[in-house]
């Protein structure tokens, strides 16, 4: 028989066992690696396991399965309740607007809405600082300033009077639901400590806002979701072909039979969704106010060849939880349409 060569033997055979070229090449690197600390046992992990070593139990792994689970509960919970109702985001929009004044082109509108505050509280001293830094030419809010539980007024009205103190004569307010149906103070009371703050209410009326001497309507309408909205006296003396921009609390604004179809407006802002609150992807928000069951839900549509915008709001209203539907600060700039 002829004498096998001894490479071609020990590539047949490795310590002792069928070769493996997986653990020849890593004992050859572990070989090279080793330094004068090192020992061989060190570097190089023997080819089989040692008999004290033992596969996991089934039990370990149930632990296992149920500790990953618990601290992918943990975080969810963690996102839910504190993180996410907490990380306001910065949306920015741009409409174009038919006729309107060279001087609005460069106008920065943040809208606001749904703070549902119950007092001068860290997320308000946030969205504070946070419009400081967009220093935007007006401020939009569309209602629910308050909740319908909030009982220190003299709290939230210290935060009313540092937008009217910081933005005078440019802060605009519509009420919502919440000012209607709170259980401390009535909504002439709300509108009055507003007003007090250097803040305009507008109650289904319009105000002609400036820019460069130049002039738009800002038309206001009380609730529509209470059904206290009137569009046909807010729109009374206004100019038909000057630009309008209609602030209503809900969406229904667009059902309501208050709403004359003839009238037109150039942009719509709104709230009160909350965008649902939670939101899983691909499925609509499973509850959302309003009577359409969500259809106008958050975002900019399209309704009848009028944008209609819906904000997240910044508060909560219910479960103090959001999921996939981060508070807003909606930054708003106007183009001319050709």
């Amino acid at each position: 028989m002829k004498k096998m060569p001894l490479l071609t033997k020990s590539l047949l055979f490795y310590n002792g066992e069928k070769f493996s070229m997986k653990k020849f090449i890593n004992k050859i690197k572990c070989l090279f690696k080793k330094t004068a600390t090192e020992t061989l046992t060190d570097s190089c992990p023997p080819d089989t396991p040692s008999p004290e070593e033992k596969p996991k139990s089934p039990k370990r792994k149930k632990h296992l399965r149920t500790l990953v689970f618990l601290s992918l509960f943990i975080t969810l919970i963690w996102y839910s309740f504190i993180f996410e109702p907490n990380n306001i985001q910065i949306e920015n929009l741009n409409i174009e607007v038919k006729n309107l004044p060279e001087g609005f082109e460069d106008v920065k509108i943040v809208q606001l809405s749904d703070l549902h505050s119950y007092g001068f509280d860290n997320r308000e001293k946030k969205v504070l600082e946070m419009v400081r830094q967009i220093n935007p030419d007006f401020i939009f809010i569309t209602g629910d300033l308050i909740d319908h539980s909030t009982k220190d007024m003299d709290s939230v009205q210290t935060f009313w009077q540092e937008l009217g103190r910081q933005y005078p004569e440019k802060v605009f307010v519509v009420l919502g639901n919440h000012e209607h149906n709170n259980i401390y103070i009535d909504s002439k009371s709300t509108k009055k400590r507003l007003t007090e703050s250097g803040i305009v209410v507008l109650d289904n009326e319009n105000q002609k806002i400036f820019q460069d001497e130049k002039y738009i309507y800002l038309v206001g309408v009380d609730d529509p979701r209470s059904g206290k909205d009137d569009l046909k006296k807010a729109l009374e003396n206004t100019e038909k072909d000057i630009p309008k921009i209609l602030l209503a609390h809900s969406p229904e604004i667009i059902y309501s039979p208050n709403n004359p179809k003839e009238e037109k407006v150039d942009l719509i802002l709104t709230g009160h969704t909350h965008g649902g609150q939670v939101k899983f992807p691909f499925l609509r928000a499973f509850w959302i106010p309003t009577k359409d069951r969500g259809k106008f839900d958050s975002g900019l549509f399209e309704v009848n060849g009028t944008p209609l915008y819906v904000n997240h709001g910044i508060g909560l209203s219910g479960l103090p939880i959001r999921f996939n539907c981060p508070p807003e600060i909606t930054v708003i700039e106007l183009e001319k349409k050709l």
